[in-house]
Parts: C-alpha cells; sequence; structure tokens
C-alpha cells in the first residue's frame, strides 16, 4: 500500500512539475482516488461505507458535467461574444473561437461553462451564415 501511495505522489509531482496539473485533471484523479477507495472499502466487507463514498463521488462526477440545452443565443450576442462583426464569414468565426477556445478550454484552466458558451457562440453564427446564405 505504502509503494501505490509513493508511486501516486510521484506521478503527481511528475504532472505538477510538466505543468500538466490543471484543475480539471487534479478534480478527475480526486474522482478516481475517490472511487479507489470506494471499492476498497467494498472489498473489506464495508459495503455501507463503499456505499457512501460511492454515491458522493458519482454526485461530485456528475454535477461538473455540462449541461445540454438549446441554444438561445442570438446572432448578435454571439458575435459580441467572439468579438465579430455581424459580417464575420466561416474563416473569420473559426479563427476568433479558436483563439478564444485556447484559453478557455477547462484543459488550459478555463471552465466548462465559458467553453459551452465560446462553442455555442461559433455554432449560432455558422447556423446564422448558413441560414443567410439559402
Amino acid at each position: 500500500m505504502i509503494v501505490v501511495l509513493a508511486l501516486a505522489a510521484g506521478a503527481l509531482g511528475a504532472l505538477w512539475y510538466a505543468g500538466a496539473l490543471t484543475p480539471a485533471r487534479l478534480r478527475w484523479i480526486g474522482l478516481a482516488a475517490a472511487a479507489t477507495l470506494a471499492l476498497r472499502l467494498l472489498m473489506t466487507g464495508q459495503w455501507l461505507g463503499a456505499l457512501a463514498v460511492a454515491g458522493v463521488t458519482a454526485w461530485l462526477a456528475l454535477d461538473r458535467l455540462p449541461r445540454r440545452r438549446s441554444s438561445d443565443m442570438s446572432p448578435q450576442e454571439a458575435g459580441r461574444l467572439l468579438g465579430l462583426s455581424p459580417e464575420a464569414g466561416a474563416v473569420e468565426i473559426n479563427a476568433a473561437w479558436r483563439r478564444l477556445i485556447t484559453e478557455a478550454h477547462p484543459d488550459k484552466g478555463g471552465s466548462a461553462e465559458a467553453s459551452a458558451r465560446i462553442n455555442a457562440a461559433r455554432d449560432t453564427l455558422l447556423k446564422h451564415l448558413r441560414d443567410t446564405k439559402r
């Protein structure tokens, strides 16, 4: 058990040293550790503790999943969010999206909500562009 903990600490240290330990990755590492604890409790016959830890782990994991909803964002609002004029074409829309999503992505320390809004803005503008060209 001590060897496993030492290896896990070494892996976390290597991720931290490499700059790859983002908040989103750290969250998933914590959830994996909690799931492992739940399995360990279950294997030792402590099923009530395992059930409690597994329930809390599942609740925390599901609580942070992005919520799917229909985008009611207007093309004007989407353009403001991406910093584009209403006459922007697909190339400009994708370039603005790429610039913003690299900063707002959860893997880079951004939030899932900001990424979802930026993605929705891009989708709204591209859909509006397709609809107006018909």
